[in-house]
Order: C-alpha cells, then structure tokens, then sequence
C-alpha cells in the first residue's frame, strides 16, 4: 500500500529518511537529467511516498536543501555597543537599511536594536534630506562611463586641448559652440565617445550659425577637471601632458588647442591666447616635436589686455606640424603646404 504523505508536512518521517530521499533525488538528476515530474514518480515507486513535483523542483532548481537552515535558524544576532550604532545612525546619517546590510541583518532588526538603546528614529521626511541618501539619489541619476577612462589616451588629450581653447567646463556640463566648422565638434563628440563609451549629439543654432553639443555629465566633468585648469586667462597645459614625450599625446592635444585657437596664413602658422602661461606651454610642447616657435605679447589699443601670439614660420616646419598635429577642421588642413 502507498502512503500519501508530502514531505512538505512530515513532521512523522524521521531526518534520515528525509535526507535519504533528497539524496536518492539529487543522484537520479544528476546521473539522467529528468525533471521533476518524473523523480517524483521515481521516489512514489521506490519509497513509497508521494513527493509534490513543487518540493522536488525546489531541491533540483533552487537548492533548497533540508534542515540547511537548521544551524542558524532562530539564533538571533549579537547585539551591537550603542555607541557604535549611535554613531552610525546619528553621526554617519546612515539608514537602517544600509546598517542591516553591515550586520547581515534584517532592517527590522536594527530598527529594534536602535529602539531598545532609545535611540531616535528619523521621520521619511528627515530621511530623506539626509547626506548619504541625498548622494545615492543624485548618484543614480548620473550617466556613468561604461568604458576605463583613467589613463590618457590621444582623444582624452584632444579632449582637453578643446577645452582649453573653445570649449567649456564646470563641475556639471560641458558645453562647446563653433561656427561652420561641424567637422571640429564631430572629432571633439567622437573623442568623447572613444574615452567615456558614451555618444553625444550636437545641433544648428540658426540665429547664430554655430554648432552646439551639451554634455550634462558630473562624472566626466569630474574626471577631465582633475588634470588642471580651463579658464580662459589662466589655463595651462596639464602636467601629465607637459611631462610627456609621445608624440601622438603631445599631437593629439596640439590640435585640439589649434583647431580652437590657431590659423593659418600664407607663410606661417598662428596660435593666440590671453593665457601667459599656456601660450609658452605650447611652445615647450612644439619645441619636444622639433618645430620651433616665437613669442609675441601684444595689446589692443586702448585695452588692458594682453594677448600673446605663438608663430611657426618656413616652409619644413609648416610640413612637420601637418605631419605630427595637423587640424581636424578641413579649411585650415587644406591651407597646409604638401
């Protein structure tokens, strides 16, 4: 005779029996692979218990494993000093939640323990304005870098050369508007995308026939604002990049200064700047290339202003700032001698 019984409610069947059973379960899927249909079957013939297919599935599917809970099961956890959760709770502003998580207990748990200490629990509202969480939130509304940016790579350094001359930068957005030249905010979207991993668009503002891109991104903002300073009368060159000698880093970042800032005319190559301190920078960076430069200050009439324009004159040294910097926007690279 079979008896009917499911081991979900067999408080009479002994805990070798049990065990027995979900041995003999395991070894038949592991040796033919049925499911548990069939090992339920297999277990009725040979045991003579109905097993539900939902317990065994439960072994097989989710290793649910009898009496495995048996060595902690209502064992409650050692509570911890007030002090420490004073601190934790009060000082660190942290929530329960994230202490339950320290402990490796339930947030109903900590709740308790702050009870039984008299410790005061925070409304929602005060919860809610608390630093850590305040953080979290913002945290979760930032577009992350799905790609290692932390090493300089030549479109990090294009990157910053931009910056440094037409674009701008502050610990929230990236802003950058040209004129005519949409291959310029192309390359400068495309360098973005080859370092961060993520794609920017840019559109036509009409009433100023210019190209403009937006780039709402702490994160990055973050990430380019630690190699130095952008502003317009005292940027210089970053450190990393004044230290190096790769000439297709020092290139790199050249023409993004120059695509910004730099012209061409019939016999020489012009880069000005407000900034006395990145105009000889540039002229260290060329000179590591082998392409010598002059220095010269000038003034606007009637303005305090100086201005400070960097010069590449001949012809071979024209040729060597094509063939190691170059320019990205197409009129100023055609005006380059072959």
């Amino acid at each position: 005779m079979v008896i009917t019984k499911d081991i979900s409610s067999s408080e009479k069947l002994s805990r070798a029996k049990i065990l027995s059973i979900y041995d003999f379960a395991m070894r038949l899927r592991a040796k033919t692979g049925v499911g548990q249909r069939t090992i339920a079957r297999e277990i009725s013939r040979r045991f003579h218990l109905i097993i539900s297919e939902h317990t065994v599935s439960g072994w097989i599917h989710f290793n649910n494993i009898p009496f495995a809970q048996e060595k902690t099961q209502f064992k409650p956890k050692r509570r911890p000093a007030r002090k420490k959760l004073y601190f934790l709770y009060i000082s660190r502003q942290m929530s329960a939640s994230t202490i339950a998580l320290r402990y490796h207990v339930s947030t109903s748990i900590v709740i308790n323990w702050l009870r039984f200490y008299h410790i005061p629990l925070r409304t929602h509202r005060i919860s809610m304005n608390t630093l850590p969480l305040k953080r979290k939130l913002r945290e979760q509304h930032l577009i992350h870098p799905n790609k290692r940016h932390s090493a300089l790579t030549p479109e990090k350094a294009y990157i910053l050369g931009v910056l440094a001359g037409d674009g701008h930068i502050n610990s929230k957005f990236i802003r950058f508007e040209i004129r005519y030249d949409h291959e310029f905010i192309e390359e400068f979207l495309r360098c973005m995308h080859s370092v961060y991993g993520i794609r920017y668009s840019y559109y036509y503002y009409a009433p100023r026939n210019s190209y403009i891109t937006y780039i709402p991104s702490q994160l990055i903002c973050q990430d380019l604002l630690r190699y130095g300073d952008f502003r317009t009368y005292t940027w210089k060159i970053p450190k990393i990049i004044d230290s190096s000698h790769k000439k297709s880093i020092l290139g790199s970042y050249l023409r993004g200064l120059y695509d910004s800032e730099g012209s061409v005319g019939r016999y020489d190559i012009l880069f000005t700047s407000v900034s006395r301190h990145g105009a000889y920078g540039v002229k260290r960076l060329l000179t590591k290339l082998g392409i010598p430069s002059k220095i010269r200050p000038w003034r606007q009439r009637h303005r305090k202003k100086v201005y400070y324009t960097l010069r590449i004159g001949r012809k071979m040294y024209l040729k060597k700032f094509r063939d190691l910097v170059g320019f990205t926007i197409t009129r100023k690279q055609e005006k380059l001698p072959l």
